[in-house]
């Protein structure tokens, strides 16, 4: 297999990054952004996950699922 490289450090990204796509910059220079999962209870024993990108959203609903 060939070896993918950081461009912004030089350093060897691990193939199981290269293999999800992330083959230009190592996990420290990413720029993508995390997502987060969040658990919501619709009933007895229903419930939901939501997957949401934007950070500023997440936070949020966190914040608001601390409330109580």
């Amino acid at each position: 297999m060939k070896k993918s490289y950081c461009k912004v450090c030089q350093s060897e990204i691990p193939q199981r990054r290269v293999e999800l796509g992330y083959r230009d910059t190592c996990v420290n220079h990413s720029s993508a952004q995390r997502y987060t999962g969040v658990i919501a209870a619709t009933g007895k024993s229903d419930y939901e996950i939501a997957i949401v990108k934007d950070p500023e959203v997440a936070k949020h609903i966190v914040e608001l699922s601390n409330i109580y």
